[in-house]
């Protein structure tokens, strides 16, 4: 084998080593940026989440995080800012509407919101990127912003469920347990409290969960009354004037009252104005949620009105 030929063939072997180092080095970073993108990605701030579905814009996931994956790359390696200064302008508009919403009024809470099964899910909507999944206790929040708006202050629960089932060693089954002994809580430190509501997602298909009514989708809404306790006849009033109020608006949009005539307390001893509430089902969206929840805030203040006008005279 001749000098000439082992040299071009050194010479080769060396280049191809560099090639694949390079490759590697490239592949590493890749690798690395992208998993930094997805924990970001993942850690958007659950008060954004509440927002957007709040106002309803399916696309506002890319205000909050609006750079695809290269445009990350070259914003985190060389420092260029690629989001546009109005954009920026219009996630700091979006992220702020909570706060100030919860600032409407300064009154004690008379609404106390809960969701003994935290978990139940709705129908996502381009949110499959994000790995966000709107849940029931993503309505409540919802909830809660509608009564601030009307001016009614109420309180949203925000212990975790599964984490009390574990500390005393309950299964899921023991859910209604759970909450209440958070709701027992919450009652004792805010007297003030007038109105429990239990908000839960049906399993029921979107044939059964789903109104439209004047262009608009709603998810229809269900009340759950159980008889397993001696001032049960109280808690029927009140799922009835609910009930009724939303007949008022449309016959549809309401599957009735649910009576459970030989199992169930479902925390309703805890108040005469409890009720369990159960908004649409998997395969609605947060924004017929959102419609809905609109809506039966709007009946709790001619509720609240009402009851306040009663104790005046």
């Amino acid at each position: 084998m001749s000098k000439k030929f082992k040299t071009k063939h050194t010479k080769g072997n060396v280049l191809k080593k560099i090639l694949i180092f390079i490759s590697l080095i490239l592949l590493i970073i890749f690798l690395t940026f992208n998993k930094l993108y997805d924990f970001l990605i993942n850690r958007i701030n659950e008060s954004d989440v509440i927002n957007i579905f709040l106002n309803n814009k399916e696309n506002d996931f890319k205000k909050i995080f609006s750079t695809d994956k290269i445009n990350f790359l070259v914003s985190y390696t060389l420092g260029i800012d690629l989001n546009n200064k109005k954009e920026e302008n219009e996630i700091k508009e979006l992220t702020t509407i909570k706060t100030e919403n919860e600032n409407i009024n300064n009154e004690e809470p008379i609404i106390y919101i809960y969701n003994t099964h935290q978990t139940e899910e709705y129908r996502r909507i381009n949110t499959n990127d994000y790995n966000i999944n709107p849940t029931v206790l993503h309505a409540s929040y919802i909830f809660q912003n509608k009564l601030s708006d009307l001016g009614i202050k109420s309180i949203v629960e925000e212990n975790n469920i599964k984490e009390i089932l574990n500390i005393n060693g309950w299964n899921y089954r023991n859910s209604y347990k759970a909450s209440k002994l958070l709701a027992q809580d919450a009652l004792s430190k805010n007297p003030s409290i007038k109105y429990v509501i239990d908000l839960h997602r049906d399993s029921i298909p979107e044939s059964i969960g789903k109104i439209t009514i004047d262009n608009k989708d709603y998810a229809k809404i269900m009340f759950v009354l159980g008889k397993g306790h001696a001032g049960y006849e109280r808690n029927l009033e009140m799922a009835t004037r609910l009930n009724n109020y939303l007949k008022e608006f449309n016959e549809s949009i309401t599957r009735g009252i649910n009576i459970k005539n030989n199992s169930g307390i479902f925390n309703q001893d805890l108040s005469p104005n409890a009720v369990l509430i159960e908004i649409g089902g998997p395969y609605n969206d947060i924004n017929s949620v959102s419609n809905s929840l609109e809506l039966l805030a709007k009946i709790y203040k001619r509720i609240v009105d009402e009851d306040n006008e009663k104790e005046e005279t």
